[in-house]
């Protein structure tokens, strides 16, 4: 009978052995990445909106809130996203120019930026949620945080210091 009791636990060992080596050398198929579209407003409430092809935060009133752009976002990793506008077809780019980091809007389609990470790079940001507000780090730049400025009508753009002029936590809402 121990006999047995031992061979039957034998081959369960050697059966489990078994499945998680096939398992483990399967190819990781990945996730496939949807786009969402989100609100977003800093914490004095400007919204984005596009004034001369440059991303811009503003009080937008009336007949002007018409004019605010949502963020198209796609999630590639648990906390890196890609950001854009226009339903993805102009995306958030950090791009950096000598002890600067600048933020530019470039002509590409967000879904397709994750099929190469390394080219993707300087359009990812680290999201990091704080209570009801998060903030957008560059993950080609680390330290430099998309941001707004505390008076209105400015453009969108990067830093990497923090004062109260300086605006880097935004609310996010899904669409």
């Amino acid at each position: 009978m121990d006999l047995c009791v031992s061979l039957r636990g034998l081959l369960i060992t050697v059966l489990l052995f078994l499945f998680h080596s096939e398992t483990m050398s399967l190819p990781f198929e990945k996730m496939t990445s949807k786009k969402q579209a989100y609100r977003i407003w800093d914490i004095y409430q400007k919204t984005f909106y596009l004034r001369n092809n440059q991303l811009v935060a503003g009080y937008l009133q009336g007949p002007n809130t018409n004019l605010e752009e949502k963020i198209d976002m796609v999630s590639i990793e648990p906390h890196s996203v890609l950001l854009g506008i226009h339903d993805g077809s102009l995306c958030l780019a950090c791009v950096k120019s000598g002890d600067t980091v600048q933020l530019q809007l470039e002509a590409v389609n967000i879904t397709d930026l994750d099929k190469d990470r390394n080219e993707s790079k300087r359009f990812t940001f680290i999201k990091s949620e704080n209570g009801s507000t998060c903030s957008f780090e560059s993950a080609a730049c680390p330290g430099w945080f998309l941001c707004t400025q505390a008076d209105p009508d400015r453009p969108v753009s990067l830093s990497n210091t923090q004062t109260e002029a300086i605006i880097t936590k935004f609310y996010f809402q899904k669409e």
